[in-house]
């Protein structure tokens, strides 16, 4: 149910970061008329790097394509023809890493893939790399990604989740080129709707003596 809603907040964050509209906007309400200072950078010709190609993933690569944008693609259990399928490249993660503009992840948060985001990983991106993150806060070690953006080495992040939510204020907070949002990927009126129709069709479903399609402890045989 939330497969869109997270996947649009993703390409929004990515926008966000390559235009510059958050702090453009607060220079305004500042009264401020300050161009030169909002310079911003084209997706289109960009290479995104997606970590994790599920459902959201792969909705984010049909928006980076039809922006114009390369997609590469880490997944351990995606396969050669899906990402044929998908028009993207699939990569190890280390050169997906090397190779991208923007990088956003979309892991499920398990002990590999806690804090995968890290000062080894984050070493070795590309210089003035755009990271984004809406899928789980333990993906990214906040402390390495603060050094990173403080020494220049990453251009910007976006973060929709966080380590401890809600975090307590530190130096991301008082970052300018970082974009943080309060875990509001699911929170569209559109999302709502389709979760709490998904919830009720399984309840009936039990009821009525048949499987619940969505139980995430109870998964389906095949």
């Amino acid at each position: 149910g939330n497969t869109i809603s997270t996947a649009e907040l993703t390409f929004s964050m990515m926008m966000a970061l390559a235009r510059k509209i958050p702090q453009a906007h607060m220079s305004m309400k500042g009264g401020e008329w300050n161009r030169k200072a909002f310079a911003g950078t084209e997706l289109s010709g960009k290479v995104l790097g997606i970590c994790g190609m599920g459902r959201i993933g792969a909705q984010v690569a049909r928006r980076a394509i039809a922006f114009g944008m390369r997609v590469l693609a880490y997944d351990p259990f995606l396969s050669l023809s899906k990402a044929r399928e998908l028009q993207v490249e699939l990569l190890e993660q280390e050169e997906l890493f090397a190779r991208s503009d923007f990088i956003t992840v979309h892991m499920p948060l398990t002990d590999q893939t806690r804090n995968m985001i890290n000062a080894e990983t984050l070493a070795g991106m590309k210089d003035g790399v755009y990271l984004i993150n809406c899928a789980r806060g333990g993906l990214v070690d906040e402390a390495a990604l603060a050094v990173a953006l403080d020494e220049g080495r990453l251009a910007g992040a976006a973060l929709d989740v966080r380590g401890d939510e809600p975090p307590t204020a530190g130096l991301l907070e008082q970052m300018d080129n970082v974009i943080l949002t309060p875990h509001v990927a699911a929170f569209t009126d559109q999302a709502q709707e389709r979760v709490v129709a998904a919830v009720c069709q399984d309840v009936s479903a039990v009821l009525q003596g048949q499987e619940a399609v969505n139980a995430f402890n109870f998964p389906r045989p095949g």
